[in-house]
């Protein structure tokens, strides 16, 4: 069984694998935690795959947990094929890995073009053509970094939760909710029309909030970065073309 983890910006999501099928699957707050590693499942793995957007020191921590677990750890990076998964990137280790494993796993998934939505600290949307060509993609803040940046930027300041859901507010704390919220559907929308794809896929932190306000339904799916490095896993396994950086 391998231990699959997704450092991000804020969580660590992690989930335990046989082969596809993902057995257990739990997040982490790296800021209320950190010795985050602690709080990892440890027995019975063969080995750790990782796929990390954060700073070195995550990364750090983390082969401290292996070594003490004589485990290895294959750090995950941003390749030009990944099956048949064609990176679009002219220099495709700049490609995010998150993204790279969203894309691995929803190219995996089913046949047909997907828009590929993860939303979280940033917004970022990915396309993959039915032929398995990555064909590029955007990144945004997310709707809570939009509003961090308002109050950080301005003198706004929060006082209460707000009423998020309105289009026109009558309170500035409304205003703001209403109005950063309103931009990352806009994103969504405009993109899902636009583009026109065979299936929407919607993951990340705020995606249960975007989800039910999205004008054509995305289908909500909260471990895909996770899948996608359980399909990489098996990949490497079987002999596929490599994509990691390992360490004993």
């Amino acid at each position: 069984m391998n231990l699959l983890i997704d450092i991000g910006n804020t969580r660590v999501k992690w989930a335990l694998a046989r082969g596809h099928t993902l057995a257990e699957t739990g997040a982490i707050w790296r800021a209320r935690h950190p010795d985050w590693t602690a709080r990892l499942p440890s027995d019975s793995l063969d080995g750790i795959y990782v796929a990390s957007v954060a700073d070195d020191s995550a990364i750090q921590a983390l082969r401290i947990f292996a070594a003490d677990h004589a485990l290895a750890v294959h750090r995950v990076v941003s390749t030009a094929r990944s099956g048949p998964l064609v990176n679009a990137y002219a220099r495709p280790e700049r490609l995010g890995v998150d993204r790279w494993m969203a894309c691995v796993a929803a190219q995996a998934r089913a046949e047909g073009s997907v828009l590929i939505a993860d939303v979280g600290t940033a917004l970022t949307l990915d396309w993959v053509g039915a032929d398995g060509v990555h064909g590029g993609g955007l990144i945004a803040p997310g709707v809570n970094s939009m509003r961090l940046a308002l109050r950080n930027a301005t003198q706004l300041r929060p006082t209460h939760v707000p009423d998020e859901h309105a289009w026109l507010a009558r309170d500035t704390d409304s205003a703001i909710a209403a109005g950063t919220l309103r931009c990352a559907i806009a994103v969504l929308d405009s993109a899902a029309l636009d583009l026109a794809p065979d299936r929407l896929l919607l993951t990340g932190g705020e995606a249960e909030l975007l989800a039910p306000r999205l004008a054509r339904p995305w289908q909500v799916v909260p471990h895909l970065v996770l899948e996608g490095l359980a399909v990489h896993a098996e990949r490497e396994a079987r002999g596929g073309q490599p994509a990691r950086q390992r360490s004993e």
